[in-house]
Order: C-alpha cells, then sequence, then structure tokens
C-alpha cells in the first residue's frame, strides 16, 4: 500500500506528473483518490502513472497502480482502483470533474 507517512500532498505531488490536480485525499487503509481538472490528464495518468514508485515526505517508498472505473450516470468518467478482488467505490463529489483514484499494492 502507500507508506504510512504517504500524504496527500504527496499524492499529488506524485500524480501532478499526469497533469492538473485539483483535488487529492489519501485514506488509512492505504487507497488514495486523485481528480484532474481534464479528462485527458486522467488517461494519461493511466497510462504513465500504473505501476510507479511512489515516494513520501519522510522518503518511504512503494509502488502504486492505477485503474480506471466505469462511467457513472452524471455523464464524466471516474476511474477506481482496487487490489486483487478488493474495491472500495467513490461516491460521487457532483462535480463534472475526472476522477484517478488508484489502490497500491
Amino acid at each position: 500500500g502507500l507508506p504510512p507517512s504517504g500524504s496527500w500532498q504527496d499524492l499529488k505531488d506524485h500524480m501532478r506528473e499526469a497533469g492538473d490536480v485539483c483535488y487529492a485525499d489519501v485514506q488509512k487503509d492505504g487507497m488514495g483518490m486523485v481528480e484532474y481538472l481534464r479528462k485527458e490528464d486522467m488517461e494519461y495518468a493511466l497510462r504513465k502513472l500504473d505501476d510507479t514508485k511512489f515516494r513520501s515526505h519522510e522518503g518511504e517508498t512503494s509502488y502504486i497502480r492505477v485503474y480506471p472505473e466505469r462511467s457513472t450516470s452524471y455523464g464524466y468518467s471516474r476511474s477506481r482502483s482496487g487490489s486483487r478482488g478488493r474495491d472500495s467505490p467513490y461516491q460521487s463529489r457532483g462535480s463534472p470533474h475526472y476522477f484517478s483514484p488508484f489502490r497500491p499494492y
């Protein structure tokens, strides 16, 4: 999973390599979620940042996975992350943004 010292700021910095991140969150179970302003950035993140090395501000590292999620009825794309059969669904935040959440190994 994400290193215990991994923060939302670390996640935002890492995922920013693929585009403009407007929201990032890290949960206690080692799962994170990132929201991009543009769909193209999310799609690029899915390609470029899957299976990449994540480094926290304290220097702890882990490899992360980025997974696409099914489209929603709100007309925008989201991506969901999961790790070998264990997914955590996300509720819509009600805004037409693009999400690229992921779960580390």
